[in-house]
């Protein structure tokens, strides 16, 4: 850059009071500044200044009305930054004290050297075009920096919506029936460490009546681990809905890790679990590769499953499988290695040792969890944590399971919700907990003689809209064959009690599409089941419908 350009697009402004000074200090300035301003005196100059703010102040010390020393202290109350030139002839120790102190750029002695005022003038522009330059950059910067964090929003968003859409959850509105009359729900705590996550999950619910769970762990944090897991997770996903094998689990645990070790490198190494439960022959069969134990719940005690298989790599072979009795097995915990291995505060222990007596009292997933954070507050070091909670239906215990029954009218209804809860009330339920079940039954108990006995369905909402449907419910007759059951089974849970409550009606009753349906709070229909969920600790329903089955954790009496 040549020494004439740093003076392009600045302006500046001298004050002189000698009318020979000024023209000269002009003719000076002229082949330097397209832009200049004059003043006689310092009250003059600081009104300039005000209108124009010039780039560079040029100013004879020494003048009527206002000095230097006074408009230099005007402009700096209101400008700490444009450069100030002092003129004089003579200047003594406290006068330079008090421009040094006011921020004064430079000193030009009198009378002036065109070369001497040329230097000192092109060296302060010089600082207030470098000074532009890196204000440039600064700002070019800090846009980049926007855009960057933008478009890194975007990519985690997508990247989020990605993971959301191949994880699944098969079981989030539904549970499996067993031949005796009991049947499995899964609920599941996923809390990634970042949008990109190593663990990632599959529940699904197979063509041939089983259930299927899938959970990984892959090796490190962030993209890498991610894109590993993300891979699998989808694969199986496809493998369930098209593979012909999809039913042989020995065949799919084959097919899956034979993916698995084909599309990690060399130095990776994947930690996952597939595991079936298969209700008609009452058994369960794992393929654990590297993962921490399996917790099962079996007649009352908690017992630890270890894999049987180290944590596949590039190189791993035929992995074994475990075939397992269902028989008094009530819960199965699935994790992956974040939740027992965090560490307990202020204690020289992971969760690991306390995870089997917080399992035996927790109701759900969510209540674990809401355990395990108790016991481990979140640190910066947290890994990935994931857990799924399979639990079955206390139904399969005929000393704990009573089973209710009555005809589809009105009455017969309320009067089969006041024995369920005096039933509640008998074996020790009490609490706000108990009343808010209450609710949740009255409304399952609705549902069934709506939908079930009286086989309403989209046209409940014109029903409403039209007055008929309170004729309708109250001329509700009983119908010969046509009943509505309730079972109770109920189990311990620690210092309070599990309660498992069915309810079958003659019908369709309540359908998955009717659970998962967006309502508003206005409308008309599904209210009912909206106010259920809110009310009970979880709310499923059969694969084909006509089954609601609810779950409550209550109080009891000591």
């Amino acid at each position: 850059m040549s020494n004439q350009k740093y003076f392009e697009g600045m302006s500046i402004l001298y004050v002189e009071d000698d009318m020979v000074g000024r023209a000269i200090i002009d003719k000076m300035l002229e082949p330097l500044f397209a832009v200049r301003y004059a003043a006689v005196n310092g009250e003059e100059g600081l009104e300039l200044f005000r209108k124009y703010r010039p780039s560079i102040v040029v100013s004879d010390l020494m003048m009527p009305v206002m000095d230097g020393i006074e408009m230099l202290r005007a402009i700096r109350s209101m400008d700490q930054k444009t450069p100030v030139v002092l003129m004089t002839a003579s200047l003594d120790n406290e006068l330079l004290v008090d421009a040094i102190n006011l921020g004064v750029s430079k000193f030009l002695a009198k009378p002036l050297s065109y070369d001497v005022v040329q230097r000192s003038l092109q060296t302060i522009a010089k600082e207030i075009s470098l000074e532009k330059i890196v204000l440039q950059a600064r700002s070019k910067e800090i846009e980049l920096l926007r855009y960057r964090d933008r478009y890194h929003s975007r990519q985690e968003e997508l990247a989020r919506r990605k993971e959301q859409h191949i994880l699944h959850n098969g079981m989030a509105e539904l549970f499996l029936p067993c031949a005796d009359g009991s049947g499995w729900v899964v609920s599941l705590v996923h809390k990634p460490k970042d949008v990109m996550s190593g663990d990632s999950y599959s529940v699904r619910l197979t063509e041939q009546g089983k259930l299927l769970v899938y959970l990984a762990d892959a090796m490190g944090h962030g993209l890498s681990a991610s894109v590993t897991s993300m891979l699998v997770t989808a694969y199986f996903n496809h493998a369930v809905d098209h593979c012909p094998l999809s039913g042989d689990f020995a065949a799919m645990a084959h097919n899956l890790t034979c993916f698995i070790t084909e599309n990690i490198l060399d130095d990776e190494v994947f930690s996952c679990t597939l595991l079936e439960i298969d209700p008609e022959h009452n058994q369960m069969q794992i393929a654990a590769c590297g993962m921490p134990p399996l917790y099962q719940m079996r007649n009352s005690l908690v017992e630890q499953l270890v894999g049987d298989n180290p944590p596949l790599t590039a190189f791993s072979g035929a992995v074994k499988i475990s075939k397992i009795s269902l028989g008094g097995i009530s819960d199965i915990l699935l994790t992956t290695d974040g939740l027992p291995d965090a560490q307990i505060a202020k204690e020289d222990s992971s969760y690991f040792h306390r995870l089997s007596d917080d399992l035996a009292v927790s109701g759900t997933a969510n209540e674990l969890f809401d355990q395990f954070r108790s016991s481990c507050p979140p640190r910066d070091d947290d890994d990935d944590i994931t857990l799924i909670y399979l639990q079955r239906s206390s139904f399969d215990n005929p000393e704990k399971t009573v089973r209710f029954s009555c005809s589809g009218t009105l009455s017969d209804v309320a009067a089969l919700q006041g024995r369920i809860m005096q039933h509640l009330e008998a074996n020790g339920a009490t609490g706000s907990r108990l009343e808010s079940f209450d609710l949740a039954i009255g409304e399952a108990l609705m549902n069934a003689l709506e939908h079930g006995c009286l086989q309403m369905g989209a046209n409940k909402r014109q029903l409403l809209l039209s007055g008929e449907y309170d004729d309708m419910i109250m001329s509700a007759t009983a119908k010969d064959g046509e009943k509505i059951t309730v079972s109770v089974g109920l189990a311990d849970k620690g210092e309070r009690l599990q309660c498992w409550l069915e309810v079958t009606d003659p019908g369709s009753g309540v359908l998955q599409e009717q659970l998962t349906a967006r309502r508003s709070a206005t409308a008309p229909c599904g209210r009912g089941l909206a106010l259920m969920k809110r009310s009970v600790d979880l709310m499923r329903v059969s694969p084909q419908g006509g089954r609601l089955l609810l779950l409550q954790m209550l109080e009891r009496l000591h």
